[in-house]
């Protein structure tokens, strides 16, 4: 293996023998604060993370980069947010569907400001979901069974929402950073919103945000700081050193062998996403595009994959083997399918069955998420002996998001896929309404199983959700084979961060330090 392959010999020797001595229980901190001290007020958070070459202070852009994301969740509250598996209300006070949950009556919460002034209304509800739906975001993904055309105001607090089919789990959706913003905006980068903070200034490189002292829920607690700074910074290296040198006080995105160096590191307080909100590493092949149009080459590289080793080498023994299934550990998750292990003779079979004695392919990658270069790096090696010829396309971790086409139409890349419910997660990569459907187009029957799941509700929604996933497991794109915990660091001061069902970007809303 080549050093520019991004691990060498020697770190993939090194990294198997000291991985096997972590554990989560060993000095890691989850991102929680049931116990921490009581908030003190006052004083600056300098946080650091990832950014993209198209980050903007534009609301409809904030799911293209972690720190947008982020900020975002401080400048804009959302309709509701889903903690731990739950729905927590926010801008909603609640969210009731019909018998057959096409369509659902949304109660707005009353006293809500925009920091302009402006009252929140079931206007700016109405204009923010119009908006969502006509822009090529996460949102208008999470959207789109909603049929404005048929939905009306019934008040200023109580809107109706019609949808184009039943969805059981629409109050699941409205729940996924739907930021609202004052009807009739003009500037979106203007950040109106109703959230804790606004901002200050903005730089590529950093953003300043300052507390509300007319927050509508101070009530229940924050803002308790006066600023956050939020710093942009693709290395992972440069963040972690930046944390250390008293230069940011939170970073997050950080690598599996930092949790090793730093562990017993007084000054660096480590915290993991908890084992319900792992993130999944994967191969993703488009089905519509050779040599993946042929199911058995499809299979035969599910086979390729030693993941015990991934596991070992990449998460640091941190993660679990995964099974080419999203999200498991959630209640919804099917914990009946057959486990596939690695067997290099079985994919060379399939691939002889196929008519093919050796695949030759380029996997696009980048370090923007810890472990998709890592193990990508790694599969060269592994699928070669199983009739695979590999190459690297290693993309700028800046530019790896910018090209929404090309992410959509690659025959082969790495992903790592954060974790949303299942009933939220499998509509929006798998379908043919999926927004970000990386493996290709979608068959009758799959479209037929996710229909049926989004109908389905209460108990029947498990068992929908297990159709679904079997079907993927059979005969779909995604090659997941590891689950791997997302790591940030923090000096020793910093409580109140909340992962609120985004690990990897973290709600600052509550964050308060403790003086030194």
């Amino acid at each position: 293996m080549d050093t520019n392959e991004g691990l060498t010999r020697r770190t993939l020797i090194k990294t198997m023998v000291i991985g096997a001595g972590i554990s989560l229980s060993n000095g890691f901190l989850p991102l929680a604060w049931a116990d921490e001290p009581k908030p003190n007020r006052g004083g600056v958070l300098r946080a650091a993370f990832a950014s993209s070459s198209s980050d903007s202070t534009n609301v409809l852009r904030s799911t293209n980069s972690n720190i947008g994301y982020i900020r975002a969740r401080l400048v804009w509250d959302s309709l509701a947010e889903v903690d731990n598996q739950r729905i927590v209300w926010r801008l909603m006070e609640s969210a009731d569907p019909n018998r057959d949950a096409t369509r659902w009556t949304v109660k707005l919460r009353q006293g809500v400001t925009f920091s302009d002034g402006h009252k929140l209304t079931s206007k700016d509800v109405m204009f923010s979901l119009r908006t969502w739906l006509s822009q090529p975001s996460s949102q208008n993904g999470w959207l789109k069974p909603l049929d404005l055309a048929a939905s009306r105001l019934e008040d200023d607090h109580t809107l109706t929402l019609q949808l184009h089919k039943p969805v059981g789990s629409f109050d699941l959706l409205l729940a996924q950073s739907i930021f609202i913003f004052p009807e009739n905006t003009q500037d979106f980068a203007a950040a109106i919103g109703s959230g804790s903070y606004t901002l200050k200034s903005w730089s590529q490189d950093k953003s300043v945000l300052q507390a509300r002292s007319d927050y509508w829920d101070a009530a229940n607690g924050g803002p308790w700081l006066d600023e956050i700074q939020l710093y942009s910074m693709s290395d992972t290296a440069a963040r972690l050193n930046g944390l250390k040198a008293g230069q940011f006080d939170y970073v997050g995105g950080m690598a599996s062998l930092t949790a090793r160096a730093e562990q017993a590191n007084p000054a660096v307080k480590l915290r993991h996403s908890p084992k319900s909100e792992m993130s999944n590493l994967a191969f993703s092949m488009n089905l519509s595009k050779a040599p993946f149009n042929q199911p058995e080459v499809v299979e035969a590289l599910k086979y390729a994959i030693d993941r015990e080793m991934m596991v070992r080498v990449v998460t640091m023994g941190l993660g679990e083997v995964a099974n080419d299934t999203l999200c498991a550990g959630q209640p919804w998750f099917n914990t009946d399918l057959p486990v596939r292990h690695y067997d290099p003779e079985r994919a060379r079979s399939l691939l002889q069955k196929a008519g093919v004695k050796s695949v030759a392919a380029t996997i696009r990658t980048s370090d923007y998420e810890y472990g998709t270069a890592e193990s990508a790096t790694l599969l060269l090696r592994q699928a070669k002996g199983a009739g695979f010829d590999l190459r690297l396309d290693r993309v700028p971790a800046a530019d790896y998001y910018s090209d929404f086409n090309l992410l959509l139409n690659t025959p082969l890349q790495t992903n790592l896929y954060h974790p949303m419910p299942l009933p939220v997660a499998l509509p929006f990569y798998y379908g043919s309404a999926a927004s970000w459907s990386f493996t290709g187009p979608a068959t009758p029957q799959l479209d037929g199983l996710i229909n049926a799941m989004q109908a389905a509700r209460a108990d029947a929604l498990r068992q929908r959700v297990a159709d679904v996933q079997h079907y993927l497991w059979q005969q779909g794109g995604d090659a997941v084979f590891a689950r791997i915990p997302s790591i940030a660091a923090s000096a020793p001061g910093v409580f109140g961060v909340k992962a609120v069902g985004f690990f990897d970007y973290p709600l600052l809303r509550d964050a308060w330090l403790r003086p030194a």
